[in-house]
């Protein structure tokens, strides 16, 4: 019925581990499968119709650089410490596998960000988000100054240690440790939150979807770009970064209903001391 690729962390043996299983099970009920470690490229050259992930969201996040372009759906298994993107945890995966196989289940869009770096008016990056793009300070502790403009209109510099660029799927993450707002996953506005704003704009904007925003560095020490957290570029002085909605979609496939993230949001963000 499926073709299923298994990603898994390598840095956690647990998931490997774990893939082994799952692998042999899906074996012994005829489904064709493969299992590779998330580090990887995933190969396109083993077409699959869902890839499921061993581990937590990086492992998600990694992922999705080679499935939203595909069209592929992703189930994440939970083996780390937050898993908002997750489906299952390790106790449910025979479960929620036995009813994906018998055809239940729906995919669930989300909105992803296009980032693109330039430089002297030439593309130099390009990437996709899923939760967020940053632009940040280099090693040294001093402040950027951020022209940012929306849709062509300049709307402030900040001075700052950097900007946040989420989406709605991202605004759980480093935009709400830097006081950004939640929104629904499903939503296709997005965030721009400054991080430790100095004497400048400091409230986070909620964006249309369709907004188009371009940021021109102004720093005397080189910055960064990073991409889901997957550094993409140094920022040097005139640079600018444009973030627009991307015409791809990330897609996940669920089991249960997706009002169900109100009533995770709060246990998953509830601080956790780890022994």
């Amino acid at each position: 019925m499926y073709t299923i690729g298994l990603i898994y962390n390598p840095h956690v043996e647990a998931a490997r581990i774990l893939g082994e299983d799952i692998l042999a099970w899906l074996t012994a009920r005829q489904v064709d499968a493969w299992l590779c470690a998330g580090q990887e490229s995933v190969p396109i050259q083993a077409p699959a119709d869902l890839f499921v992930t061993l581990g937590g969201d990086g492992t998600i996040l990694r992922t999705m650089q080679r499935a939203a372009p595909a069209g592929v759906p992703v189930l994440g298994i939970n083996l780390g410490r937050v898993g908002f993107l997750t489906e299952a945890s390790p106790a449910t995966w025979q479960d929620v596998l036995t009813r994906i196989l018998a055809g239940e289940g729906w995919v669930e869009n989300r909105a992803m960000l296009r980032v693109t770096l330039r430089r002297d008016a030439a593309p130099i990056a390009q990437e996709d988000a899923l939760n967020d793009a940053v632009i940040s300070r280099g090693a040294l502790a001093r402040t950027m100054r951020l022209e940012t403009r929306i849709d062509g209109a300049f709307v402030t510099r900040y001075v700052a240690d950097g900007l946040i660029l989420a989406t709605a799927t991202g605004s759980t993450a480093y935009a709400y440790a830097a006081g950004g707002p939640i929104l629904p996953p499903w939503h296709n506005s997005f965030l721009l939150v400054p991080a430790a704003p100095h004497l400048s704009l400091e409230r986070p904007l909620v964006l249309d979807a369709d907004a188009v925003v371009e940021v021109k560095v102004n720093t005397e020490i080189p910055g960064m770009l990073t991409v889901d957290g997957r550094m993409e570029g140094e920022l040097h002085h005139g640079d600018v970064v444009r973030v627009e909605r991307s015409p791809l979609q990330a897609r996940f496939l669920r089991l249960r209903n997706r009002c169900d993230f109100y009533c995770t949001l709060v246990s998953r963000l509830t601080p956790r001391n780890e022994e």
